[in-house]
Order: structure tokens, then sequence, then C-alpha cells
């Protein structure tokens, strides 16, 4: 009797020490991290004249850069058949003044065709400085009311840029455009909302920018969706650099309207262009 207990004991301690030998024997899922080896600017363009990937839209104007900018900082493509919302006058919104904002900034306007604008040229990443340069660039202006709703159309400027003198390894540049009587910005690659009024009606606005990289020629569009009779379109090409695009990412655009000479874009290194060159 007593061999009999002792074998059942021996044969229980025996079955515990194996069942606490197998547990869980699936391993953990793997917590890993990736780094990605292209990086997307921002509303205005920023391009490595050797990359292969398809070049920068808009600098980073909004937390883009692009965007806006798409603001770019966000680049974006807008949405050719929404139609911009209207909506009533605010009530703390003072009657629009009368005064031409682009004349009061005493700025010119440079007639469409062929111009040079100073850009900022980089070796291998856009911090290696390398220096300032002048590049050629056409411009042409041109609006449809096609591929959008009734009461739209599509103002576009095309830019034809060549960066031939380009001393370094890639190239960075601004792109957007505004309203001439308010000095509104439009965001880059987004919707503005109330970003023009036309009578005792605040409207909003799109933009939308598209580039393609066949270096050392750039061909960039930025395109304006906005009412039909809305006249008031400035398109800006110029001068950027990584100081810039970090003030710019750094504002929130989508807490207001800002105006053109609230943002850090200012000065003799830009072009401005209008539909009728006026």
């Amino acid at each position: 009797m007593k061999r009999k207990m002792l074998m059942s004991m021996l044969a229980a301690a025996l079955s515990a020490s194996l069942l606490a030998g197998c547990g869980n024997t699936a391993k953990p899922a793997d917590s890993g991290s990736a780094v990605t080896a292209g990086e997307e600017e921002g509303a205005d363009g920023v391009q490595e004249a050797d990359a292969a990937e398809e070049p920068g839209t808009e600098a980073p104007e909004e937390a883009d850069v692009e965007e806006e900018p798409g603001a770019g900082n966000e680049t974006e493509e807008a949405d050719a058949g929404q139609e911009p919302e209207e909506s009533a006058t605010p009530e703390d919104e003072t009657e629009q003044e009368t005064v031409n904002w682009l004349e009061e900034q005493g700025i010119a306007i440079t007639p469409q065709g062929d111009c040079t604008v100073t850009l900022y040229s980089y070796d291998s990443y856009e911090e290696d400085y390398v220096d300032d340069f002048l590049a050629d660039v056409n411009v042409t202006i041109t609006e449809t009311t096609e591929g959008v709703e009734e009461g739209l159309k599509k103002v576009t400027a095309s830019y034809v840029l060549d960066v031939s003198n380009d001393p370094g390894n890639g190239v960075m540049w601004h792109n957007s455009v505004f309203d001439r009587y308010t000095g509104n910005y439009f965001r880059g690659g987004s919707k503005t909302k109330e970003a023009i009024k036309m009578g005792d009606v605040y409207y909003d606005v799109r933009t939308a920018g598209d580039s393609v990289n066949e270096y050392p020629i750039f061909y960039i569009t930025r395109t304006l969706i906005c009412p039909v009779d809305y006249d008031g379109a400035v398109f800006k090409f110029g001068y950027t650099s990584p100081e810039l695009s970090e003030q710019s990412g750094k504002i929130d655009f989508e807490a207001r309207v800002y105006k053109v000479d609230e943002l850090p874009y200012n000065g003799d290194d830009y072009l401005y262009f209008t539909l009728t060159d006026d």
C-alpha cells in the first residue's frame, strides 16, 4: 500500500515538472522603426538637381511645406469640382479698405516672359549652402473655366525654370499666390477660408501646385481656383532657404488668414506676376 502511494506521489511530481517547462513559446512581435529615403517638402519648392524623385513643390509655408503651403507644408491636388464656400460677412468685420494693398506696398509687377531670379544653391543637403545664383525663368499666366463648376475659374502661373548656372547640386525656390487688394496669402495646396471679398460676400479659394524635374529644367505650376469674376490674383516666385522655411513652418496657417508681409518671404529676391501684367 505504501509502495503504491509512493509511486503515485512520484508520478504527480514528474507531471507538474513537465507542465512547468511548457509555457507560451510564441515570440513577441518585433517593435521596429524605419527611416525613409525621401523627404517631402511643403509648399514652396525644394529640389535636388540630381535627384530622381519628383521635384519639390512649395517650401514649408505651412507646417506645408509646403501645406502652405502644403502648407506645405504642405503638395495637395485642389478639388477642381468643389465650389468655394460663400459665407456672410462676419459681424465684427470692419468695412474693407478701398486702398490697393499691392500699390500701398510699392510692389512692382514683372511682365510675363523671360526673367532672372536669385535662388539658393546647396550641396548634398539643404543645410550645405554653396552660394546664391541667378537662374533663368520664363513665366506665362492663363485662365480657364474648364474643369470647374459654373461660376468658377482656374488661373494658372506656369514657370519654366533653368538652373544651368547652379554651382551646387540642389536648389530651393518659393512659389505662392495672394490677393492684390488685401495682401491676403492663399495657403499652398489647400483652401483658404474667406480669403477674398467681392461686394458684401466673402469667398474661399483653393490653390494647387505641381512640378516636373527635367534637370536642369524644371516645369512648375501654381493654380488658383476662384470665382469667375475675381481679378486680384498675384503670383510670387523667388528665394527661400532652410532658415526661411523653418520660420514659415512655425506659423499656424489654420489660425487665421495671413498677409504676405507677415510671412518670411519678403525683400528684393522675388518676382510678382498677374494675368494682365497690371
